[in-house]
């Protein structure tokens, strides 16, 4: 009886024993490789623009958070080469001195586990003396809710030109040939922007560049500054085509420079939503920007920001269209509101919940203002 048992399990498992041998012998094969693409297969890839601009004196931080799309996962280095500055765990931190101005490369790859390379970018660092033009320079900040209550021009104006913000730091300069010109005004009229809430690309298709600068800017225009494209990206999923949103922004600054041809446009990049929970607060659970949550919303944001980089690269407008990469100095971990909330069902304690996906608090749109003051010195200098 025994014997007629173990022939038994014999004849039913060998065919299993077989399969499992066979599998073994293939595995030591294929071991690498199956490692190799676990820990590549993160989907990290450095988003950055190809130019930063530095003023001597000012703070300039690069937040490595924003600059990495999927910043997410674990298993990568990113590494950050430059010999300015100084390298610390969450930013990249340059304060220059007159003897930094000039131009010299930002390195940044990123590498898995195994020092693998999954990609590198060669940034241009710019550094420029902040001084006042020969004559008198307008800029219009034009754009969406972002830009609709002026907190982003109004700090631009108080620290080019110490105009009156709400912002008491970093201490303003005496760049009085700087002008923010524009419909909306603040309390007491020395600043102008434009921005409508909801607003996008195509919201500006027929607009009266030259009506609006006779009326508005004082008949003169030498830089405009677009804080557009957030609306468009609410509207779509991640994987989405994003080309569409780029023909639309061609169309709106070949408007500006029929108008004014000599005027400089300054194409801001979209920036990352909050990141802990203002998306699923902003928008219901069927909506794209609440289903994808934040990760999914950074895909779309560094997609269209490279799209733009690469409009402003392109022939047609490269002479006088720049790419400003905000979102690369945009602490988006800490400048959305926020509440405390309970940490859950019979749970002590709390925790932090972001209360607004896409409209930062003040420290956000100064971050932006920041970015736009080291562009417009850049810029100014070449």
């Amino acid at each position: 009886m025994i014997m007629k048992r173990n022939n038994k399990m014999k004849s039913v498992f060998s065919p299993l024993w077989m399969a499992l041998l066979a599998l073994l012998v293939f595995l030591p094969a294929c071991g690498d490789d199956f490692e190799e693409t676990d820990l590549t297969g993160t989907g990290a890839e450095i988003a950055i623009g190809d130019r930063l601009y530095a003023v001597v004196g000012d703070t300039l931080r690069v937040y490595f958070y924003s600059v990495v799309v999927n910043p997410r996962a674990d298993n990568y280095i990113l590494a950050l080469e430059c010999e300015k500055g100084k390298h610390y765990e969450r930013c990249w931190t340059y304060v220059p001195t007159s003897g930094d101005v000039g131009e010299c490369e930002m390195n940044l790859s990123i590498y898995d586990y195994n020092g693998q390379l999954l990609d590198a970018k060669q940034v241009t660092l710019v550094t420029r003396e902040a001084r006042n033009p020969a004559s008198p320079r307008h800029l219009l900040c034009l754009g969406n809710s972002l830009m609709e209550k002026g907190e982003t021009p109004i700090e631009l104006s108080r620290r080019l030109k110490g105009t009156v913000g709400v912002a008491t730091w970093p201490d303003p300069l005496a760049l009085d040939h700087y002008a923010l010109v524009g419909r909306l005004r603040n309390a007491d009229e020395t600043v102008g922007w434009e921005g409508t809430g909801g607003f996008t690309w195509n919201s500006y298709r027929d607009f009266d560049v030259e009506g609006y600068v006779a009326e508005h800017c004082g008949g003169q225009l030498d830089y405009v500054y677009f804080q557009l494209g957030t609306n468009e990206l609410l509207s779509i999923g991640p994987f989405d085509d994003v080309s569409w949103i780029v023909d639309r922004a061609k169309s709106v600054i070949d408007r500006f420079h029929k108008a004014c041809p000599d005027c400089v446009v300054m194409l801001g990049s979209v920036l990352l939503p909050s990141q802990n929970g203002g998306l699923g607060e902003s928008y219901s659970s069927d909506d794209p920007n609440s289903v994808y949550g934040a990760a999914g919303f950074g895909v779309k944001v560094h997609r269209l920001n490279a799209a733009y980089q690469a409009l402003a690269n392109s022939d047609k407008y490269a002479s006088f269209t720049h790419f400003i990469d905000n979102n690369a100095q945009f602490d988006c971990l800490n400048v959305y509101p926020t509440e405390e909330r309970p940490a859950g069902d019979y749970e002590s304690g709390s925790e932090t919940i972001g209360t607004n996906g896409v409209h930062p608090t003040d420290i956000g749109y100064w971050q932006i203002a920041a970015g736009i003051f080291r562009a417009l010195i850049g810029l100014e200098g070449n």
